[in-house]
């Protein structure tokens, strides 16, 4: 049996990011980047007006003043999109919309605000600054420029900034495809017939939801009952995935033979069992540098090991480096009694009151009940000497979701 910190560092260890893939930029946001990104055109790519108003010279507008305004000719005027046929000389002006080409000639912007129309003329009565309201090319992005780098996890504004400079594919990190496989003879699947002595397989469900919501790719392979050679045929063709991941079978009763299985398609196993609760029966192994996780029969330590163990493995297959779910400390509202020897995991819910964070159980901490970690907002963490978590001590959580703790903060 190893600590819950040596079967994370065993398992990180030994994975590495996944090779590279070109996909279209609307499919990257929250994919991770493969390479430096340079720019292949300056952003702008002209220098344009920042504002509506008219394009000048600062030699002619540099005394205007509401009591000595200046007048100037109109020559023409340039929408956004369009270029101005005429040049800006002595004494005249080009109205100008924000976003247009500066025309030749023009040096300064003066805002619409601060004229007034007086037939094909402008009369100017303030002006901001010598070259005010002008955006310079390259002023944003300048062409060649390395505007992302390698390892970057892509936001909407990263989007935004690929397709500013006409990048309309990107290579990021692969998405890992996990094997789900649920094992047991007591499970049914979901549209089947409910009979005595079964149950539903939830556990498939669960991990599948889990494995997209980490940005990876489940594959489902089904329920695969308590027979080594059966466990054994599905493993072998779950290896064509880049990771497989296991429910059931892997503790030390007559029917728990998944260890034995994954041993005779040539899996090495790194251990079995960690000092945890929920989760003690856990198992991680490898083959051809692909990681197997054999999660816990029951919902909850099935759940909260990959969490733990296979959550920051798949992320860091897709090239992330914030690998673990946010951490806060909390105050505690009732005393919880746990056993010395293993770290414990304790569903909670999260309020917040004037700015300090107080915690409480979520319920039933059974290994089986999913619905207190349904209702949960985080998990406690006890370590392995405490017997006794007291009343009004502060105590680490793992958030789950932030969401509704956002809400009670902010009020909405």
């Amino acid at each position: 049996m190893i600590s819950v910190h040596a079967a994370v560092e065993t398992i990180l260890s030994q994975i590495s990011p996944l090779s590279g893939e070109e996909v279209p930029i609307l499919q990257a946001t929250g994919r991770v980047l493969f390479e430096d990104l340079r720019a292949r055109r300056s952003v702008p790519p002209f220098a344009n007006s920042a504002m509506d108003g008219y394009s000048v010279r600062w030699r002619d507008v540099a005394q205007a003043s509401a009591a000595n305004p200046v007048t100037l000719q109109v020559l023409e005027t340039v929408p956004a999109g369009y270029v101005a046929k005429r040049r800006v000389g002595e004494g005249s002006a080009i109205k100008i919309m924000t976003g247009a080409p500066l025309p030749r000639g023009a040096d300064t912007v003066v805002r619409v605000e601060y004229t007034e129309s007086v037939g094909d003329h402008v009369r100017i009565s303030r002006v901001d600054g010598s070259g005010s309201h002008i955006r310079e090319a390259g002023e944003d992005i300048r062409r060649g420029q390395t505007i992302l780098e390698k390892g970057k996890v892509l936001t909407p504004a990263d989007i935004g900034l690929m397709a500013s400079v006409g990048k309309g594919r990107v290579r990021v990190y692969r998405r890992p495809a996990v094997g789900v496989i649920s094992t047991g003879d007591e499970l049914l699947e979901i549209d089947e017939r409910p009979r005595p002595g079964k149950i539903v397989n939830s556990n498939s469900y669960t991990l599948a939801a889990a494995i997209r919501e980490s940005g990876a790719t489940p594959v489902p392979l089904g329920i695969v009952r308590d027979k080594r050679k059966s466990l054994a045929s599905v493993f072998k063709r779950a290896l064509r995935y880049d990771a497989v991941i296991t429910s059931g079978g892997i503790s030390m009763g007559d029917y728990d033979l998944v260890k034995e299985a994954l041993g005779d398609v040539g899996v090495q196993m790194q251990f079995w069992q960690v000092a945890q609760k929920p989760g003690h029966p856990m198992a991680f192994g490898r083959i051809s540098r692909k990681p197997i996780f054999g999660l816990p029969g029951n919902p909850v330590s099935s759940a909260v090991s990959f969490l733990l163990y296979a959550r920051p493995a798949l992320l860091k297959m897709m090239g992330h480096r914030n690998l673990f779910l946010p951490v806060i400390q909390a105050t505690l509202e009732h005393e919880i009694k746990k056993s010395r020897g293993v770290k414990e995991f304790i569903r909670c819910r999260l309020r917040n009151e004037e700015g300090q964070s107080f915690v409480s159980s979520a319920g039933a901490q059974g290994a089986g009940v999913l619905r207190s970690l349904s209702l949960a907002q985080g998990l406690i963490v006890a370590s392995e000497e405490q017997t006794l978590l007291e009343k009004g001590c502060r105590v680490p959580v793992i958030l789950l979701g932030q969401q509704d703790l956002l809400k009670e903060e902010m009020g909405f």
